[in-house]
């Protein structure tokens, strides 16, 4: 942290991504395009971290609603990349694909996964889904049972896929738009096996480069303030 008589908050951060998120920013197609043109970097989460925090941190210093467009993708490929060692088969985004994480749980709202032929198939509604009007798919988790969860990944374009016609919009990011789903015997394909979300060790690494974009912020902020 810079001391008192520091000239710069932002010597840490990549210049070019700094740049890069200002002009993207605000517009959410060419922050998705940013997301895309970043996605080689999310394999390196848990094993260059650093890397892959200064790249998130660097978005968030350059403008807000790019960095929190860009996280969850690359959290996703991150995901993706993860599950790759295990039992089931890899799981493969598309190319030119964009891809949210929605794991949150609500009372009321319940989604469950059910064994269909040789997939799975989701039905049931699922709560604060960021950018899934925008977003081409998403990991999202399901109830395999009473008591455990499973992640899977979702083709958003499924016509069993209908988004809310009430959006929850955060007043310091209006352009991120958050809506619930309602899932109806939509395929799914497992990422990892059920309870493996929460327990991988990318999970906690996927908490640190949220709290990477809000640093990147801050120390912007504050370089703000310096000037």
């Amino acid at each position: 942290m810079p001391s008192a008589t520091a000239t710069s908050f932002l010597d840490w951060a990549d210049a070019g991504l700094v740049a890069a998120a200002r002009g993207a920013g605000p517009d959410l197609g060419a922050a998705l395009a940013l997301a895309r043109e970043l996605g080689p970097v999310s394999v390196e989460l848990g094993r260059r971290s650093w890397m892959v925090l200064r790249v998130l941190g660097s978005l968030g210093a350059g403008d807000l609603t790019v960095a929190r467009v860009v996280e969850p993708h690359l959290d996703a490929l991150a995901i993706l990349a993860q599950a790759a060692g295990g039992d089931e088969p890899a799981v493969s985004a598309p190319p030119g694909s964009t891809w949210g994480v929605y794991a949150a749980h609500a009372p009321g709202a319940h989604l469950r996964a059910t064994p269909s032929g040789q997939g799975w198939t989701l039905d049931g509604t699922k709560p604060w889904c960021s950018l899934a009007g925008e977003v081409s798919h998403a990991v999202i988790t399901a109830h395999v049972d009473e008591h455990r969860r499973r992640a899977f990944a979702v083709d958003l374009a499924h016509p069993g896929v209908e988004r809310s016609d009430a959006p929850w919009v955060s007043r310091g990011l209006a352009a991120v738009r958050s809506t619930g789903l309602r899932l109806t015997a939509v395929p799914a394909t497992p990422v990892g096996p059920p309870g493996w979300y929460l327990s991988r060790p990318g999970f906690a690494w996927g908490g640190v480069g949220v709290a990477a974009v809000w640093f990147g912020a801050a120390a912007a902020l504050a370089q703000t303030v310096l000037d």
